[in-house]
């Protein structure tokens, strides 16, 4: 199988299988007097073609340590799940940031607020100092609903001046007696997200003349799992960019049939920001898109990008992109490029064509994690077919999902022209 890099053959000794992952042999107990075997596949089949499926290499790779001879250590983006349904909790900081939602005298000290949330005022607590970023006044907040703001103006040494319907206005901190009592307390709530495990199924059929014959290039049983690997890798990569989070129970058997959300619908119906760019792609619009996109979260991203948005960033970047080597990358090619917002690790995926060729997702990719059904990772089931079947067939399985959290780290532009 020197063919087929990372893929070995599972061989067969006294009801033994024995399979290589990666270029590392594992082994499982298995019953030789039916010949029906399960091969626990993950590393293999995810690491065929790396640059078809980067998305899902990375997430079930990063973390793992080349020891010249195999890949060792366990993937720190992948995680177990013991239900079909999944869920975890998100949390964010308390806001700082609203505008005035009506314009007011400087003799007003009553400040209406918007853009919080539907209630805005509750970013506020009694004794925050607040500042309008486009007059440079400062105020006190001495009392507050959840619409409108109670103030004493010009708190400091820049007067009191008209506002604007819309001026910005952002909290500085908060200040206090001496000897005064604890401040009330402005807590934020964690909230639920939930997502599916999908079920993924790919099969391989060989006949026994087939089996038997001497082919051109070798066997084809071995050629086909290599290939149907792959196959089943990209399936998954799709589902994790473009699934969208839904369940039914109307198949011909009655039972749940279960997609899993992906990246495109988490951001396009979440809080990420989206740059509709609708023609060529300038230096500023992608400052823009940079701006906007680093905002929150770490100051590294990774950006997966469709080939007419690359093109426009090697002519925007050109003499500063480096392409990253070794160990760490997986068999991906990322190229690193050092903007003034953060760094980004650009990622061809050859699975952007037509139009999502024009679009591109900058990821904080600490917030996605490949969950799998407990004992339901990707597996090949070998001789799975009837007995009266004369000839072969094997497929791949997997129950996997994605799990994908805050929205706001995270950024789509798409509608590039070249």
């Amino acid at each position: 199988m020197a063919a087929y890099p990372y893929y070995t053959e599972p061989t067969h000794d006294q009801g033994v299988v024995t399979v290589a992952s990666g270029n590392a042999a594992r082994t499982s107990a298995v019953s030789s007097a039916e010949g029906r075997l399960i091969v626990d596949a993950v590393d293999k089949i995810f690491l065929l073609e790396p640059n078809k499926h980067p998305l899902v290499t990375l997430l079930t790779n990063v973390g793992k340590v080349w020891d010249g001879k195999a890949w060792t250590g366990s993937a720190i983006m992948k995680a177990v799940t013991g239900n079909p349904q999944f869920k975890w909790f998100e949390d964010v900081y308390g806001g700082r940031y609203a505008r005035t939602t009506n314009a007011e005298t400087a003799a007003s000290t009553a400040i209406e607020v918007s853009g919080a949330g539907t209630s805005s005022g509750f970013i506020f607590t009694i004794g925050d100092v607040v500042r309008n970023s486009r007059t440079s006044e400062n105020f006190l907040v001495t009392a507050l609903t959840s619409t409108a703001l109670t103030v004493t103006r010009a708190f400091g040494t820049v007067a009191a001046a008209a506002m604007n319907s819309g001026d910005g206005l952002f909290i500085i901190g908060n200040v206090n007696e001496e000897n005064a009592s604890a401040r009330n307390v402005n807590a934020t709530r964690s909230t639920e997200r939930l997502n599916y495990t999908q079920i993924f199924k790919t099969t391989i059929a060989v006949s026994n003349t087939e089996k038997a014959a001497n082919l051109y290039g070798g066997k084809d049983l071995p050629y086909q799992r290599a290939k149907k690997g792959t196959e089943h890798a990209l399936d998954i990569e799709r589902a994790f960019w473009f699934g969208q989070y839904y369940s039914d129970t109307t198949g011909t058997q009655g039972h749940p049939r279960r997609e899993t959300g992906g990246i495109d619908d988490f951001i396009t119906s979440g809080s990420s920001y989206v740059q509709n760019q609708g023609g060529p792609l300038t230096a500023p619009d992608m400052n823009t898109f940079l701006r906007e996109g680093f905002t929150y979260g770490n100051s590294t991203k990774m950006l997966f990008a469709g080939g007419v948005v690359l093109q426009a960033i090697n002519e925007i970047a050109r003499g500063q992109i480096l392409t990253k080597t070794g160990d760490t990358t997986y068999g991906v090619r990322i190229s690193e490029w050092q903007t003034a917002f953060g760094i980004v690790n650009i990622v061809h995926n050859p699975l952007f064509v037509e139009e999502y060729a024009t679009s591109a997702y900058l990821l904080d990719m600490e917030c996605f994690r490949y969950r799998f059904m407990e004992g339901r990772d990707t597996q090949l089931q070998t001789n799975v077919q009837a007995p009266d079947v004369d000839g072969q067939i094997d497929q791949y399985i997997s129950e996997v999902g994605l799990e994908r959290k805050q929205a706001p780290r995270h950024a789509l532009i798409k509608g590039v022209t070249s």
